[in-house]
């Protein structure tokens, strides 16, 4: 598959895994010019009438769920060889599965913080009914520097039951999906499709991820048998060296009742408890109002604290008093006419990085949207080519084409924004070091000339003024 061109719009460039649903490749898709997942199904399940229904059906019910914390599906279809396939985003990370292998235990706000993440993108499903089935550390990537969580496999669980390789087989004609160290003690009896049973799921992987442990240890059926009879033990007994704060405990027990309605009946409501937990990471903020990708802005803003702006300020009216009470130097008029014209050129490069985020948000909140449903649909008219009239089906494929066309001219208008903000960026971080040299500059100068002109009456006040901002930004540097 290495190398090969699938469907004339991805090309493989190399294998991500291989498991009980299929094989997933790494594959670069050409019109949209990014890197995409495509996960391959296997063959047996596309003899399956029944399949080929709940494939099509889920995989719709999936493709609607839009938040950043779920890995997007992009469009789906079938092989030449009749194999299903799923084409999703990639995310670039390693799973927690992997940070558990490498690290053992996270620390609790680390562990807070992805979590909170997980019950945001669940409420997210479950509002969209939606229901995850298999949520476990193997199916959630962490994704970049600030460490976004991405949930793997919304709905996948239904999708290809009774074939995936990790169900469990209750009786010759009982077969429950998911993973038997992550499962409610009602899935575990092959009870129901209860989305609470998800909140049980997360509750399994907050204690593993804080304790170093899994809940329970056993073969599949000792651990389902433990899931349905035996008290889960608290975080923080299994693990008293940790400092797992008893409010983490509590949200964790709660996770782990063994009856539904016992449990979080929500993960709106999971997610507002975790946030009550001490050490739950505060947002980051940042004075810009917009989101740049970090990879497309090699430099990073430094922040202005407010008393910058005002010490700016302050320096430049007693600057212009001096030279009224008749300080006029070289170094003075200078000084504050660099200042002046390095301050207006950084605001004309904060007013132009305004305008594009402006812009590039515009286009952000469509085109993906814009492309993800067009691309389902004519993956759904091409599965549907035997019942469709042929006429029928060219015409509206070709529809279909124009307007990925016109989304795809979308996303490369959003690339050049981007691209555009980055240099913007640069620009503005060049400017602001502009500033403050020329900050720096005009007050040495203020400094020699304040011992022969301090005490003008117009320059006094001024410059104590200046000495209290001054004293107020050395003050917060020190805190």
């Amino acid at each position: 598959m290495i190398g090969t061109m699938l469907h004339d719009r991805w090309r493989i460039l190399a294998e991500l895994g291989r498991g009980g649903m299929g094989e997933v490749y790494l594959a670069d898709h050409i019109a949209a010019g990014r890197k995409e997942a495509v996960k391959i199904l296997m063959a047996s399940l596309a003899r399956d009438p029944q399949f080929v229904a709940r494939f099509r059906r889920e995989a719709r019910a999936v493709n609607r769920l839009r938040h950043p914390n779920i890995v997007a599906i992009y469009d789906f279809g079938r092989l030449e060889d009749g194999r299903f396939y799923l084409a999703m985003e990639y995310a670039d990370g390693p799973s927690i599965l992997q940070l558990q292998r490498r690290e053992r235990v996270l620390a609790v706000p680390r562990t807070l913080h992805l979590l909170g993440q997980l019950a945001y993108a669940v409420h997210h499903a479950h509002s969209r009914d939606v229901v995850h089935r298999d949520l476990k550390p193997g199916n959630l990537m962490v994704v970049g520097p600030d460490e976004t969580l991405k949930v793997l496999d919304f709905g996948m669980a239904k999708i290809v039951a009774p074939d995936l390789a990790e169900s469990a087989q209750l009786s010759s004609t009982n077969v429950i999906w998911g993973t038997p160290r992550y499962m409610a003690p009602e899935r575990a009896m092959g009870i129901g499709d209860d989305p609470r049973s998800d909140l049980y799921s997360i509750g399994c992987i907050a204690y593993e991820l804080v304790v170093g442990a899994p809940l329970f240890i056993g073969d599949s059926n000792a651990v389902l048998h433990a899931h349905v009879t035996r008290e889960p033990p608290v975080p923080s007994t299994a693990r008293p060296e940790a400092g797992i704060p008893p409010e983490l405990d509590a949200v964790v027990t709660r996770c782990l009742a063994k009856k539904p309605n016992e449990r979080f009946q929500t993960a709106a409501e999971l997610y507002a408890a975790l946030r009550r937990v001490p050490g739950y990471p505060q947002p980051k903020t940042d004075r810009r109002r917009h989101f740049v990708p970090v990879e497309r802005a090699p430099d990073q803003l430094p922040p202005q604290p407010a008393e910058y702006g005002l010490a700016r300020g302050a320096l430049r009216q007693l600057a212009e008093a001096m030279l009224d009470a008749g300080a006029i130097t070289t170094r003075l008029v200078t000084g504050v006419a660099y200042l002046r014209d390095n301050e207006q050129t950084l605001a004309r490069c904060e007013a132009a990085q305004d305008a594009l985020e402006h812009e590039a948000e515009a286009v952000r909140e469509t085109v993906g949207d814009r492309e993800r449903t067009l691309r389902f649909a004519r993956g759904e008219l091409q599965l549907a080519a035997e019942s469709v009239p042929a006429p029928e089906l060219d015409d509206a494929l070709r529809e279909l084409e124009t307007r990925l066309a016109a989304a795809a001219a979308d996303a490369d208008r959003l690339r050049a924004l981007e691209q555009g903000l980055a240099s913007v960026c640069a620009l503005r971080t060049t400017s602001l070091d502009a500033v403050k040299g020329a900050y720096d500059a005009l007050e040495r100068v203020v400094d020699d000339l304040l011992p022969t002109y301090g005490s003008h009456p117009s320059v006094e006040p001024l410059a104590h003024k200046l000495a209290l901002v001054r004293q107020r930004r050395y003050s917060d540097r020190e805190g």
